[in-house]
């Protein structure tokens, strides 16, 4: 195994436990940077901006008090009636998830700092583009640690351990100059309608990304990043897959109203495949955007670009598309919440017989506190993927409901629905599924 976690995430985390202490940062005891303060936290049904697999997904419904370091565990139950999305001869099944973890911050806060969902389709790793904030001390940094036991009912056969490690560290010098660092390490699986395979496709993925921010006035700033991602598949059947990207960005910020930023942003990504079955290629994105940023709570990003992909092999057409994103979220009342994302993109084919893919998603939540201990969510979504070099095309349709109770401080009761369906123009493809899941989240 060539590729491993980034060994500076592990140097985050020694160096939380190491210098975590309120003798030593009790003055910046503020929650800043990334923390995801204007999420409530609850269990999101699927996203298509995010890695879908068998099992709902979790992480939000953390919180806690404000510490430096805050273990959880949760136990779980997920029942699906279609685990192979398959179109006929469904096969229902029972999933039991028990999943303890660690995260630590600086300076200490109630909220993990940042939340940064990889997609292995992505050129570069990355769907959406992420937000950057100053924060509000001059040292900010994070790191977490999660193992994600799946015990299977029926097919025991795809029981698991998928893991999750992430390291994140920011710097403000003084005179406007910021130093960023990122990792995310996954141990995870594709689910099994994705793919050339009926199977769970397990596989290791590492993104490493260094970025540096200038604010060349109180009006001008810039961002210049590098990132790094990795994917590896277990099996001989998906490792066709297998690749290295790298990706290149610089982005100039023109603040032309006190919450308000035109912007424009380029990208460079190379993708380095280990096996000449998919072809290598460079891309090159250019955008133009628009940022409204009034508080943590309320900012949006739109932009709007053109990407061009050259493959390296002359057996696949060189392509060049429109391409566009749209981020949105918003609190419009101590109790109501909207997030609105969407995007189109051009992304690495998952199965045989095709160029690329080219995606449309739109994704839409919305948040209602109902009582001070109940919260609930409801989600809609829509995708569709292109298959470019053959003729594939999928519509996705979902939506799902959320809810979480707390029943004490430290102790989370979150349960909820989701409904997925995909319609092809290959009849073979065509499935549904409804999910139920239930879990139970002690957390500090």
């Amino acid at each position: 195994m060539r590729r491993r976690v980034g060994c500076w995430t592990l140097l985050v985390l020694l160096v939380l436990l190491i210098f975590g202490t309120p003798q030593v940062w009790a003055e910046e005891v503020v929650a800043g940077g990334d923390a995801p303060t204007i999420v409530p936290s609850l269990a999101y049904s699927d996203s298509p901006f995010e890695q879908r697999t068998a099992a709902i997904g979790f992480r939000d419904v953390l919180g806690g008090g404000t510490g430096y370091v805050h273990p959880y565990v949760a136990v779980g139950e997920y029942f699906t009636d279609n685990f192979y999305e398959t179109r006929s001869n469904r096969k229902s099944e029972f999933v039991t998830r028990i999943t303890p973890g660690l995260w630590l911050s600086l300076p200490a806060s109630p909220y993990q700092r940042i939340q940064v969902n990889t997609l292995n389709v992505a050129p570069g790793g990355l769907e959406l583009s992420r937000f950057r904030t100053k924060g509000n001390t001059r040292l900010q940094a994070y790191g977490s640690y999660q193992a994600d036991v799946l015990l299977h009912n029926r097919f025991d056969e795809e029981d698991q351990v998928n893991q999750r490690a992430e390291g994140f560290f920011r710097y403000n010098f003084r005179g406007g100059l910021s130093v960023q660092l990122l990792d995310v390490f996954l141990i995870e699986h594709d689910s099994a309608g994705t793919g050339s395979t009926l199977s769970l496709d397990k596989f290791k993925s590492n993104l490493f990304e260094v970025s540096v921010d200038y604010e060349v006035s109180p009006k001008t700033f810039l961002e210049t990043a590098y990132a790094w991602y990795a994917l590896d598949y277990d099996s001989t059947e998906t490792e066709f897959r297998d690749r290295d990207d790298q990706r290149f960005s610089a982005r100039i910020f023109q603040k032309f109203w006190p919450k308000t930023s035109i912007f424009a942003e380029y990208n460079f990504i190379t993708l380095d495949y280990d096996q000449n079955v998919l072809s290598d290629s460079d891309e090159h994105q250019t955008f133009l955007g628009l940022e409204w940023q009034q508080t943590d709570k309320s900012r949006w990003r739109t932009k709007l670009g053109y990407g061009k992909k050259d493959f390296d092999s002359s057996a696949f057409k060189d392509a060049d598309n429109f391409l566009a994103e749209l981020q949105f979220r918003h609190r419009f009342t101590p109790k109501t919440y909207v997030d609105l994302q969407g995007s189109r993109s051009m992304n690495e084919t998952d199965s045989l017989g095709f160029d690329y893919v080219l995606s449309h998603k739109l994704l839409l939540r919305y948040y209602q506190r109902i009582t001070a201990k109940l919260l609930g969510s409801a989600n809609m979504y829509y995708r569709v993927d292109d298959y470019k070099g053959d003729d594939r095309s999928d519509d996705y349709y979902g939506f799902g409901l959320d809810m979480r109770y707390a029943l004490t401080r430290w102790l989370n009761l979150a349960g909820g629905y989701s409904f997925q369906q995909r319609n092809s123009n290959i009849d073979t493809n065509d499935f549904d599924k409804n999910n139920v899941y239930i879990n139970l989240v002690f957390s500090l």
